[in-house]
């Protein structure tokens, strides 16, 4: 990257304002997206053509941490392959997203670099995506950490990279820890109870959580089935429904009732499926919670929105395990990533670019500057921001969260009523099962 460039992208970057995506928000809103033939007549630039004798690859995300930062990456790219343009699109949020992207697949004009969603296998399935494990070989792939490539490959083909890796914990307040009297962190589920007890005793909720949606809820509730069975393959193989996986299926329900028993003894806030992932976190940094449940991007949002002094002092914990000694297992993968079209004229020139993006000298400093948790192992070492470090050191206990398979993401639905406890464990079981073999249809 020429000096020129270079130092203007990483001291401007280092002040852009970042966010949260919302990856599974919008799971269901494909649907509103038929019909939008203007939507999709004013998304489209054109990619299938060449603008002025140059390969246009156009670029579609909700990735908003990147808005600021991408740009110069871009410049810096075509200023080296001045036969390539990329037109990048970063839509505020993945309701503004999808709708758009499922116009543009049902026209037949997908963008040369998507953000596949929770699509990305079915995509690939249906030939939309590219086969990235054909394109780039196997040794590119190994650069980036088993995780964020199993969640994209099927079949021994992988239809995705991951962008932005991430892990859970719980972050937590020193002073009002000591106010609860409570010393250490809480290693397990039952030691969590006991400190949420002692939280609640001084009139505040213990832990806050975004419910809201279903499938937010399945960022804490889907772990746990790794916790009960000390398997990080085992949900792999229910999100396909593979033969003698389902919901019904006794891990599933232990882990039901251990969700069960954690809301029971009141460790949430009141509410939980009506509270959005930012109103969760307001909660935490405002007093309201001395814990708060949510992934490696909020680091960067705390600085965005707490106070000074708060994001001083707050600290992160491992989510706790299922008993003394077990592992502490944890939600990663890529909440971010990167897919290609496989029917797109301009093809090679998407590879191209995704090639200079992932590069050791761009990859790592575009992830740095944006606060963001790379998804492969060289940048990881790089990292620079000590809270996003301490959680990139957890990916080593990381497990499946994200529902890729057809219809898994309905089992979200169901999983509120634990939550808002209308329903037994078993009851949500069979309800997961019929919701996620009806949405396959």
């Amino acid at each position: 990257m020429p000096s020129n460039r270079g130092s203007s992208f990483f001291a401007d970057a280092a002040n852009a304002p970042i966010t949260r995506r919302g990856l599974l928000k919008a799971t269901g809103a494909g649907a509103a997206a038929l019909g939008l033939t203007g939507l999709l007549a004013a998304c489209s630039s054109g990619g299938q053509s060449s603008s002025g004798g140059k390969a246009t690859v156009r670029m579609w995300t909700w990735y908003t941490e990147v808005k600021d930062t991408l740009p110069k990456v871009i410049a810096d790219f075509e200023a080296k392959h001045p036969n390539i343009k990329i037109e990048s699109r970063i839509f505020g949020t993945p309701d503004q997203y999808l709708p758009a992207l499922t116009a543009a697949v049902s026209g037949g004009d997908v963008p040369e670099i998507f953000a596949p969603h929770v699509r990305a296998i079915t995509y690939g399935e249906q030939g939309i995506s590219a086969d990235l494990k054909k394109e780039f070989g196997s040794s590119f792939l190994k650069g980036f950490f088993p995780s964020t490539n199993q969640e994209y490959t099927k079949n021994g083909k992988q239809y995705a990279l991951g962008f932005e890796a991430q892990t859970f914990g719980i972050f937590y307040d020193p002073d009002l820890f000591a106010k609860a009297g409570v010393d250490g962190e809480p290693e397990t589920w039952d030691d969590l109870i006991d400190v949420a007890a002692k939280i609640n005793a001084i009139g505040k909720s213990a832990v806050s959580i975004s419910c809201n949606p279903g499938t937010s809820a399945l960022d804490f509730f889907l772990p746990l089935i790794t916790q009960v069975t000390n398997d990080p393959t085992w949900y792999l193989k229910l999100d396909q429904l593979e033969k003698g996986y389902s919901y019904t299926s006794k891990p599933v329900v232990q882990a039901l009732e251990l969700n069960d028993k954690i809301v029971k003894a009141k460790v949430f806030q009141p509410g939980t499926t009506g509270t959005s992932g930012d109103q969760s976190q307001q909660l935490f940094y405002t007093g309201g919670a001395a814990m708060f449940f949510a992934g490696s991007w909020t680091p960067s949002g705390l600085i965005q929105n707490a106070s000074p002094d708060f994001v001083k002092r707050y600290k992160i914990m491992k989510t706790p395990a299922i008993k003394s000694g077990a592992r502490h297992w944890t939600a990663d993968q890529a909440g971010a990533g990167l897919a290609v079209s496989e029917t797109s004229k301009n093809k090679d020139a998407a590879l191209t670019f995704l090639k200079y993006l992932y590069s050791e000298g761009v990859y790592s400093k575009l992830m740095n500057a944006s606060s963001a948790m790379p998804s492969t192992q060289a940048a990881v070492e790089q990292i620079t921001d000590p809270h996003v470090k301490q959680m990139a050191g957890w990916l080593s206990d990381g497990c499946p969260h994200i529902p890729f398979g057809s219809g898994s993401s309905a089992a979200g639905d169901p999983l509120q009523k634990i939550f808002d406890q209308t329903a037994t464990p078993a009851e949500v079981a069979k309800q997961m099962q019929t919701a996620v073999e009806n949405a396959r249809g």
